[in-house]
């Protein structure tokens, strides 16, 4: 059969009983829960057979919505999807009450089904294409919130749920991802595509960067600090002498070799001036060791995962003392990247092009009194970082137990 196109893609039993693997184990299946839905699972199931993805991409229009609708269709014609692209609030805290009205859109303008998951932050609908207009009437109304998020506009704005649920967090993720988001010279964009290209904002509490905004986004808010981290040496102490802190593996695990050990003294001595920010040392030894109490946020520009040359870290502008003293220097670079960048180049495409100086003109006119910030405190990428040890453990056997039984083989 071609992988290019012309498939009956008849759905055989051995395609089907794939699916049926995936409903066994312990764990929740995502497909006794397609099987809900109004999901065309047969197409799925012919795709993970044939290890070829079943659709294409399509394309759909509502009236007066100019962003946030995506469109597919089989191969052989026969089925199309339409989905929606939906704002979700801060920090994807959400409500029962609104789960009952996206539940209600879902089942009564789609097919039951709802997708979370994916680098956008936004909440996907799959929509009934019948019911498109209406269903747009009906986010607004019912849920209060709107269809966008694709095409040359703002993506979906992301924050980590920040001090609501983290320790580390240096200040409101979800209050500045709401600061932004609402402004009206940034809200008149969330759905008309003006740009060049697209633009990101992600808001990140800390260096760890849970949010990835320093490897995903055109402008970066990280909670950082000044110098060194607090050190609350009576209550390290104890932490060292119990055993949960090996003051050693600090020293070793420190990047920079920012930290040393006194073990006569039997206490550790941090350079400020070489600390990068990595949060291991705050990870092992945490409360003892804190983020320093000189704090700031971080203002970066321009990274993103794929563009015109490849792969791209941010640059770093300014330390900010809040988040509200990025909005001048924010609408600029806007405005210079609206004038200025080609079709289809990002943020980071026409800084490389045109130089640094594209944005530290406008940060010289904007943040005249801010001190740079330097991307190299915030390279960390974090997957998993919230695993505890048993959860870890779990897994590994979770996969040892798959690979015996498909493979029969006894190890990862």
């Amino acid at each position: 059969m071609s992988s290019a196109g012309k498939m009956e893609q008849n759905v055989t039993d051995k395609d089907m009983g794939m699916l049926d693997s995936l409903e066994k184990g312990p764990w929740p299946s995502h497909i006794t829960e397609l099987k809900k839905t109004k999901y065309p699972v047969e197409y799925y199931a012919w795709g993970i057979a044939h290890k070829y993805s079943p659709w294409y991409s399509g394309s759909f229009r509502v009236k007066y919505v100019f962003s946030g609708i995506l469109a597919r269709r089989s191969r052989d014609g026969k089925v199309s999807e339409t989905h929606f692209r939906t704002f979700s609030p801060a920090g994807r805290f959400l409500s029962t009450s609104y789960l009952r009205k996206l539940v209600e859109v879902a089942d009564n303008y789609g097919i039951g089904l709802v997708e979370f998951a994916g680098n956008t932050g936004s909440i996907v609908i799959n929509i009934q294409s019948e019911k498109a207009d209406s269903a747009v009437d009906a986010i607004r109304a019912i849920m209060g919130s709107d269809v966008g998020g694709s095409g040359d506009t703002f993506r979906e704005f992301y924050a980590c749920p920040g001090q609501a649920l983290c320790e580390y967090a240096l200040y409101d993720t979800m209050q500045a991802m709401d600061f932004f988001r609402s402004n009206p010279q940034i809200y008149k964009y969330l759905n008309t595509q003006m740009f060049p290209y697209k633009l990101k904002f992600k808001f990140s509490g800390c260096p760890l960067d849970c949010a990835t905004s320093n490897a995903r986004s055109d402008f970066s808010f990280i909670g950082t600090w000044v110098g060194a981290p607090y050190v609350d040496e009576a209550a390290l102490r104890v932490m060292i002498e119990s055993g949960k802190v090996d003051p050693k593996e600090l020293v070793a695990r420190c990047p920079s070799g920012a930290i040393s050990w006194d073990n006569e003294k039997r206490e550790i001595k941090i350079d400020g001036s070489k600390c990068l920010k990595a949060m291991n040392c705050i990870k092992q030894a945490f409360p003892a060791i804190k983020p320093g109490k000189d704090r700031r946020i971080a203002l970066l520009v321009g990274s993103h995962a794929q563009a015109h040359y490849g792969p791209r870290l941010s640059w770093g502008v300014a330390l900010l003392d809040n988040y509200q003293e990025a909005m001048p220097f924010v609408l600029k670079t806007i405005d210079t990247y609206v004038d200025n960048a080609p079709r289809r180049h990002r943020l980071a495409d026409l800084i490389l092009r045109k130089g640094y100086r594209v944005i530290s003109d406008i940060a010289q006119q904007t943040l005249p009194d801010k001190p740079k910030a330097t991307p190299s405190s915030h390279l960390r990428f974090t997957t998993g970082v919230v695993l505890s040890e048993d959860e870890r453990q779990e897994y590994a056997e979770w996969s040892k137990g798959l690979l015996k039984e498909y493979y029969n083989e006894g190890g990862v």
